[in-house]
């Protein structure tokens, strides 16, 4: 029987935003967005809010969060802005006040926007230090090579993570990724495709879990590994 994995909202910096573009497609009728180390279709950014503003008729509204990296509009409309709104006193949160957004990126002429899934307010304001630790631990997940180039188990292991958490890659993207040489990392990503764990779709290579497919995840990483 099949599942679906619900997709997590990728903890960033606003000015990561601008690094990014749409993909030209959309899965599922979302539009994802391809940040410099992979596409996403929900992003979480947390900060404070510098600015509100609500229209006569309560039907749009947008709240404007920063979080020391820069500035990005979260957008709402009709009943959507509850969506926005201060849990304590259902208005829009003060300006000053931190919060945490899940949201999906989206732009209107050429100007990008979140729209939002849901904000929480944040009471302890440490929380925002262990963010930045949490984005940093993410920049240097896989930008830190295996400890031994012939360490094969190891390349399967991140080459699988890699895979599963930022969705399709390409062979240069991965290698890029991993400081590889592309020409081996090929020759992994061939047994690991005959293994049944991966596959490859229009140049790029994804996870059998991505999407609609389900994987027993202790299972295929002990095949991988000869356990």
């Amino acid at each position: 029987m099949s599942s679906i994995t619900p997709e997590p909202a990728h903890k960033v910096w606003i000015e990561e935003l601008r690094e990014g573009r749409f993909e030209d497609i959309s899965v599922n009728q979302v539009r994802y967005f391809r940040l410099p180390w992979g596409s996403v279709s929900k992003i979480r950014v947390m900060g404070l809010v510098i600015n509100r503003w609500v229209n006569q008729e309560g039907t749009f509204a947008w709240i404007e969060v920063h979080d020391g990296s820069g500035s990005i509009q979260v957008k709402a409309w009709e009943e959507d802005i509850d969506r926005i709104s201060d849990p304590d006193t259902g208005k829009l949160p003060e300006i000053g006040t931190l919060v945490d957004v899940i949201g999906r990126v989206r732009s209107w002429r050429d100007s990008l926007y979140l729209y939002p899934i849901i904000l929480v307010k944040v009471r302890d304001p440490n929380f925002i230090l262990l963010r930045g630790l949490e984005i940093l631990r993410r920049k240097l997940r896989y930008r830190i090579p295996p400890r031994a180039l012939d360490d094969e188990a190891e390349y399967r292991r991140t080459i699988i993570k890699l895979l599963r958490e930022i969705g399709p890659l390409t062979v240069a993207e991965m290698a890029d990724l991993l400081r590889t040489n592309a020409d081996a990392l090929s020759t992994l990503l061939r047994e690991l495709e005959d293994l049944g764990l991966i596959y490859e779709d229009g140049g790029k290579y994804l996870y059998v879990g991505w999407g609609d497919r389900h994987v027993d995840q202790g299972r295929v990483l002990g095949d991988a590994q000869g356990g």
